[in-house]
């Protein structure tokens, strides 16, 4: 049986394309754990509808977030295998009964697969490698954060339940994906790859991925000085790939830091020290040829505090977003 657990809050223009494309799914062993985050539109009143389906069950809490919503579900599903679908997002039709025959050939612990990247205007074809690998041990973990031929996204993957028994998603912060996700592939002994692209994955504009505040810049950066301290141990290898990683929070920082507010600075005066002093220690690697120019030039510039060099970094990374609308960015 497989636990499909689907997050909500208001969301209700999406939603009923989300929940209909897991009631129909070609498979039909599901339980399917639909948590109402306090929406505050009619996003719960259409979760209720879909309880005509016994394999649906419905809880609404309080607003805590998209992890507590996870974490809720995770608590009480009982599946064999673990999906997430966030509630904008939809499933092809045969998607859940392909990552059970995948996962069932291979003997993979989990099953990712390629996506649909939806926009307003346009469905934009699926990126990544145009063709199936399994990998197993060490090289599962190497297969994202060295090898880069995995997103950190949770939704286009699925897995064994047992994975999550000592895991959960950080409350209260963003980008919990990518603070959880290598977790999960560190535990698994098997993680096989189809090019399938079983998921449509719709781009807002208003979705907190999106948005460049202080607590998203600052919850990014924690993420990768996390995942530093845990994996640059590992070997040489891991090491290169986490700095890598959070120097690039760090440029994440500097190119959006002029559009946050005074007072949003000087509370986080004391951690944007911290990202100074890490960048300083490790200046060989941020100079060296392994980055792209704008991290150079964001890590570089920062070390002068000026607000006229701040605001102009915001400027063109504001102006290369806006010719880049339809791309899907990973910072």
């Amino acid at each position: 049986m497989i636990s499909v657990i689907v997050p909500v809050y208001n969301v209700e223009a999406y939603l009923r394309k989300c929940l209909d494309s897991v009631v129909n799914q070609t498979y039909g062993d599901l339980e399917i754990l639909i948590v109402d985050d306090g929406s505050t539109d009619q996003s719960g009143k259409i979760c209720d509808e879909y309880q005509f389906d016994k394999r649906v069950r419905v809880y609404h809490t309080d607003n805590h977030g998209l992890s507590a919503a996870r974490n809720y579900a995770l608590d009480r599903a009982t599946g064999d295998y673990i999906a997430f679908l966030d509630s904008d997002d939809w499933f092809e039709n045969t998607a859940l009964e392909r990552f059970v025959t995948v996962a069932q050939s291979t003997g993979a612990d989990i099953v990712a697969c390629r996506f649909y990247q939806e926009y307003a205007d346009k469905t934009v074809k699926p990126e990544g490698i145009d063709a199936e690998f399994v990998v197993e041990g060490d090289e599962v973990l190497k297969s994202m954060v060295i090898d880069h031929k995995l997103t950190e996204d949770v939704w286009n993957k699925f897995y064994k339940a047992g994975l999550f028994d000592s895991i959960r998603y950080p409350e209260g912060r963003l980008f919990e994906d990518k603070a959880t996700t290598y977790k999960v592939l560190w535990k698994a002994d098997k993680l096989a790859y189809t090019p399938d692209p079983l998921i449509h994955y719709r781009n807002r504009e208003g979705s907190l991925s999106n948005v460049h505040s202080m607590k998203s810049l600052l919850d990014y950066w924690f993420v990768y000085r996390e995942r530093f301290d845990t994996l640059s141990p590992i070997s040489d290898q891991y090491y290169k790939a986490a700095v890598s990683e959070a120097v690039g929070a760090v440029s994440r920082m500097w190119r959006w830091y002029a559009g946050c507010n005074e007072q949003e600075k000087r509370e986080a005066n004391e951690i944007l020290n911290d990202m100074r002093i890490f960048v300083e220690e490790h200046r060989r690697e941020v100079t060296s040829g392994a980055y792209s120019g704008h991290v150079k030039a964001a890590c570089y510039y920062a070390r002068m505090r000026s607000p006229l060099i701040f605001n102009l970094l915001y400027s063109l990374n504001t102006l290369y977003r806006s010719k880049n609308r339809n791309r899907y960015f990973e910072q």
